[in-house]
């Protein structure tokens, strides 16, 4: 639980400031947590993160911070398209 904690937390973070260095650091954070979780959970785990950051998509602000999220969700999709 402590890693998903770190990694939403991270996007939720890099989100909000939106700035296009972030991304590789979101995508870190979350092949990060995709190490630390079991094989058999890492699909799950991508939805849970997934959540995460659609849920701050649809809050955010700015267009910056929703096109950021957006960035950051096409890399869940292709991580979860490898898991298939």
């Amino acid at each position: 639980m402590a890693d998903f904690e770190k990694c939403s937390g991270d996007l939720r973070r890099l989100i909000g400031i939106a700035d296009t260095n972030g991304v590789s650091m979101a995508e870190r954070s979350i092949d990060e947590y995709m190490a630390a979780t079991e094989p058999s959970d890492r699909t799950g785990a991508l939805q849970e993160v997934q959540r995460v950051v659609q849920t701050h998509r649809d809050a955010a602000t700015s267009g910056d911070q929703r096109d950021f999220a957006e960035v950051v969700n096409d890399y869940i999709e292709k991580l979860m398209r490898s898991f298939e």
